[in-house]
């Protein structure tokens, strides 16, 4: 099926990167919030992000990712042998990190695997987020325009 955006990207992969743009848009806010003292509506908008993540990684990422056949391999440029592998295992590092801070910041988790200074682990689950979404968002172009 084709996207929407009008590259060559399908369907799937405009909800990708439009689904994760929003999200970390999201996640800027929340931390906003966090910064003005609005703990409780902090928690629930990154709460909401990160299942949100979940879902976009679960439902169409790795789907996507599935489908792929090596012959469409053959006519990436080389950039995107570089920047695939490497959003995928910061990706997958900041959706572990960032789960674990999420259970943490709902309670979720035995008070011996919890931390109580939440800024430092917000902080490193936030830009890894980030680092993660501008790397998708270059494999994105590299790939599809």
């Amino acid at each position: 099926m084709s996207g929407f955006l009008g590259t060559k990207a399908t369907f799937a992969q405009d909800v990708s990167l439009v689904g994760s743009i929003v999200v970390a848009i999201a996640f800027t806010i929340g931390a906003y919030l966090a910064v003005k003292g609005y703990y409780v509506a902090h928690r629930w908008l990154q709460t909401g992000a990160a299942a949100a993540n979940l879902v976009l990684v679960f439902g169409v990422m790795i789907p996507s990712l599935l489908a792929v056949t090596p012959d469409e391999n053959l006519t990436l440029p080389a950039a995107a042998f570089v920047a695939m592998p490497a959003h995928e295992v910061i990706g997958t590092v900041a959706l572990l990190f960032g789960v674990y801070v999420v259970f943490v910041g709902n309670g979720w988790l035995p008070a011996r695997w919890r931390f109580t200074n939440y800024k430092p682990f917000m902080r490193i689950a936030f830009a890894l987020y980030w680092v993660a979404t501008v790397v998708g968002v270059a494999v994105y172009f590299l790939i599809h325009t």
